[in-house]
């Protein structure tokens, strides 16, 4: 028989008992758990039923008190509602993880990141705080109290009660067997060495700009934020005086905020950083600097300059000019690339013999964010309009003046390749399927039962979104294709002269093997149904490289497929931590924990209306009317506010209503089916 140990515990808060429970945990031997390439640690799972509200005065109660800070509460409080619901004889199960090696911990949330998303996981805490230093030390359950638990744990978890099987031995206490999946997940998810046995100091990291949305709107600083204080890195922000940042009441965002006059961010010159840096380095002679970094693009190349100058870890700033330059990017390839002023320029070039440029093009600025501007143009009384659209969206620079890029439209299927690159290796790299946008008809390679775009009819507003709609983790093109992307974004990214950071690139693939196409309503990619032959190879065809994580929402999703968290590795190499980047960049061990889709509900309306956004929250309302969509929903977010005002498309500017992911441990199929309903649900009005 199994010897059980049981504690009768009054949990406190300022003074005040408020729950008293029993805690049983099981103790033949420690529990100890060795994942591949990862730390080891002991786990003990405790099993905990609530008992009554309140606690006769005594003396044994007291000694029985435990003492938590108050988020730790928060979490018991969840464990003992989640009795009240489970049928597993009305008790939750907490798991508790206590690193069993010396060192300091690298991310304070390390547990919470990467099971927060797990099958078995319905809740999370952290218990330790940024760059705790742990000794290696065996608890003996059967000597110890929760106290003690607690205490030498970094992190817990509570399970769902459809992962554990509990019942009762000879009706005594309950028996708790965890699934040999749940365990084996368990060790994918921590397989990275998260203890290091070198010493680890904060760091304080300069950081020139914040994203242009607040964080309701679901800008990425927010996303910084959160990884700098579980890094253990202070920010020091060089922002807009007039910005959110300093608007809001984000103060305990940063150490330090130091507003850049006007005329800097009008016109931002390395000069101006050096002597606003210089300023702050000279009112604070006793505070380390340990870097200077941006992941706005329009700042990246004063910023890397500056840098250079000031003496910190920077990439190179003609790496930049050149990935941040489409026209140039695309010439650095080798790929028919043109600048044009006017019709008569693009209907001139599409004369000259070796230029072979033809209908269907695209039309963009040079320099540009957000797929804004760009047009796919398939005849020659599009092109004005297209040429003017690029003009107003785009970012004017000197090199190009007002001249904008003409290339050819290539009809293969859309990719995201997001790298984490050290010291010029490719530590990390994931590839997800971007599924066809407004502008993309005429599905290549057949369609099953006839639902194809046609070119017909389409607006100019239609030819105009090249706005992600789904975008499916992870992609499911063919071995060889997936191949082929990364060593020749790789070989781009080495060739630009970059070194360090995470690369966000945007590709399709010519000549590929597959097409999106509908069977049975349901649209994918599928191998092709048209011949190709043998001599043709399918090439890769790189449209953007973006020096930074993916935007918005999207930095999001790899942490909940892969366990990957692209800020916290850009702030690492920011102050030159390659160490602690290396580790957090071994994603889950058996690669991807989930097919998942991210729908982007992009805000589209009648020119005629004011662009006045009229509805609550839109992910909120969906689950009122659908809650069985609550199983297959990971993260989402309403980023409008009724009454907010919101340009239209055509104006040059494209804006998000929500965002949803829709994940599926069995099949992509049934996630994207359950996504497209998802978006079907989703409804707001804007007047």
């Amino acid at each position: 028989m199994t010897k059980m140990y049981s504690k009768t515990l009054c949990v406190i808060k300022d003074g005040a008992r408020d729950i008293v429970i029993e805690c049983v945990w099981a103790t033949p031997n420690p529990v100890v758990v060795r994942p591949e390439g990862g730390t080891t640690v002991q786990t003990i799972d405790v099993i905990l039923s609530a008992i009554s509200a309140k606690l006769e005065d005594t003396g044994d109660a007291k000694a029985n008190e435990v003492l938590v800070e108050s988020e730790v509460l928060d979490f018991f409080g969840e464990c003992l509602r989640a009795t009240a619901a489970t049928p597993n004889l009305g008790v939750a199960v907490i798991r508790f993880v206590i690193p069993l090696e010396t060192g300091t911990i690298i991310r304070s949330d390390i547990v919470s990141y990467r099971l927060r998303d797990a099958f078995w996981v319905q809740k999370t805490v952290t218990l330790a705080f940024p760059l705790q230093y742990v000794t290696s030390s065996v608890l003996r359950p059967g000597d110890v109290s929760l106290n003690d638990i607690i205490g030498a744990s970094v992190g817990a978890v509570l399970l769902k009660p459809s992962s554990v099987q509990l019942h009762q031995e000879n009706s005594t206490k309950p028996i708790l067997p965890i699934s040999s999946e749940v365990e084996a997940d368990f060790k994918d998810k921590l397989a990275l060495p998260w203890i290091s046995s070198e010493p680890i100091t904060r760091k304080r990291l300069l950081l020139v700009g914040s994203s242009n949305q607040d964080p309701e709107g679901g800008g990425w600083t927010q996303f910084a934020h959160h990884a700098a204080i579980a890094l253990g890195i202070d920010l020091v922000f060089i922002d807009r005086a007039d910005g959110w940042l300093a608007k809001g009441d984000y103060t305990s965002w940063y150490e330090t905020l130091l507003p850049a006059p006007s005329s800097w961010w009008a016109d931002p010159s390395a000069e101006g950083l050096v002597e606003l840096v210089g300023g702050y380095r000279a009112n604070n002679k006793d505070l380390k600097i340990d870097g200077l970094a941006t992941f706005v693009e329009a700042l990246q190349v004063p910023v890397s300059t500056a840098a250079s100058r000031l003496g910190f870890s920077y990439e190179s700033a003609s790496a930049f000019q050149r990935a941040t330059n489409k026209y140039n990017l695309g010439r650095f390839q080798n790929r028919p690339a043109f600048l044009a002023s006017n019709t008569k320029d693009v209907l001139a070039l599409m004369e000259s013999s070796h230029d072979k440029l033809t209908f269907p093009m695209i039309v963009k600025p040079c320099f540009g964010l957000n797929s804004e501007g760009v047009t796919r143009v398939n005849d020659e009384s599009e092109l004005g309009e297209a040429i003017e659209a690029a003009k107003i969206s785009g970012k004017s620079r000197s090199e190009v003046g007002d001249r904008v890029l003409i290339e050819r439209y290539c009809d293969g299927p859309e990719v995201d390749v997001n790298m984490v690159f050290v010291d010029g290796e490719i530590l990390f790299c994931e590839i997800c399927d971007d599924f066809p946008k407004g502008a993309d008809v005429n599905y290549v390679g057949g369609n099953a039962d006839a639902a194809t775009t046609t070119t017909a009819n389409l607006t100019p507003d239609q030819r105009r979104n090249f706005q992600e709609t789904n975008m499916v983790f992870p992609s499911a093109l063919p071995e060889d294709e997936l191949l082929a992307l990364k060593s020749a974004v790789g070989h781009t990214l080495k060739g630009l002269g970059f070194q360090n950071g995470i690369m966000h690139v945007e590709a399709r693939v010519d000549q590929s093997k597959c097409s999106y196409q509908s069977v049975g309503g349901v649209v994918d990619l599928r191998p092709r149904q048209d011949k190709i032959p043998n001599t043709v190879i399918p090439t890769p065809w790189i449209i953007e490289v973006n020096p930074r994580p993916p935007g918005l929402f999207a930095s999001q999703t790899p942490g909940t497929v892969y366990g990957i968290d692209y800020w916290a590795i850009s702030l690492l190499l920011g102050v030159g931590d390659k160490a602690r980047a290396a580790a957090l960049s071994r994603a889950f061990l058996n690669g991807a924990q989930n097919h998942t889709v991210l729908v982007m509900i992009r805000a589209e309306f009648d020119p005629a209306c004011e662009g006045i956004f009229d509805s609550d929250d839109v992910c909120s309302d969906l689950l009122k009317r659908h809650p069985e969509f609550k199983d297959y929903l990971g993260r989402y977010g309403c980023l409008l506010k009724r009454g907010q005002k919101i340009p239209h498309p055509r104006d040059g500017k494209n804006t998000f209503v929500a965002f949803l992911n829709v994940f599926s441990r069995n099949s992509r199929e049934e996630a994207i089916v359950i996504a497209e309903k998802v978006r079907a649900g989703v409804k707001y009005q804007i007047r």
